[in-house]
């Protein structure tokens, strides 16, 4: 577990140095930019900062999967929703069930061969529908047995924004841009709006990697 922690505070530490950098290129005028220019790239600072969030989800759930395999490798042993998890990635029937008997046929024999072995390693990838807020957040928490988030938490409550309306908040600025929504027509990106996203995806990262721990000391990963 120790090795695993490491790990993921190198890639928390990765990204929050990279958060801050893009602050500090675009809004303490390091590189003197014009305010033209400043408009433009202010308005994308808040995709780079979700760019930056789902990476840290696919490699953060990624990570804790290669843990919890090398904690255990018996499929069977996996708590029901981590195998429904890894069976409904593998066998991409479930989700399309085949027409033609031959399809069928083998579909079945797959998943006969499948249980004839102990030992199999879990799907390594999330899917994070290219909109991680709080509700998939949540969902992906769930799957691997793991604490989901109160819409109310930590500093993210009344008289505040609570967690899922800043997150909502968060992909309405990051999918007007990202989807093609007309530029001019978004608020402007000020430091304080960057720094607020900024800080929510922080607090966030560091509270997965506790939840990812908590996960490993109590083996919820488990039946």
């Amino acid at each position: 577990m120790r090795n695993f922690d490491a790990k993921i505070l190198e890639i928390i530490d990765e990204r929050v140095t990279v958060l801050t950098e893009i602050e500090r290129a675009l809004f303490t005028r390091l590189y003197s930019l014009t305010n033209k220019h400043l408009s433009i790239l202010s308005v994308h600072s808040i995709t780079m900062i979700y760019s930056i969030w789902e990476g840290f989800i696919q490699e953060g759930f990624r990570l804790y999967i290669d843990e919890i395999c090398s904690m255990n490798n018996i499929f069977m042993n996996f708590s029901d929703e981590i195998r429904l998890f890894h069976l409904e990635n593998k066998f991409k029937q479930f989700h399309q069930y085949p027409h033609k008997p031959k399809d069928k046929i083998k579909f079945h024999d797959n998943i006969f061969s499948f249980y004839q072995e102990q030992n199999h390693s879990l799907y390594r990838n999330v899917n994070t529908r290219s909109n991680v807020g709080f509700e998939t957040l949540n969902e992906l928490l769930a799957i691997f047995n793991l604490k989901k988030f109160p819409s109310h938490w930590d500093k993210y409550t009344h008289p505040n924004p609570t967690l899922d309306i800043i997150l909502k908040d968060f992909l309405r600025y990051r999918n007007g841009i990202a989807h093609g929504g007309d530029l001019s027509s978004e608020e402007r990106i000020s430091q304080d709006i960057y720094k607020k996203y900024k800080t929510l995806v922080v607090d966030l990262m560091y509270e997965i990697r506790l939840k990812f721990l908590e996960g490993l000391d109590n083996k919820t990963y488990l039946k």
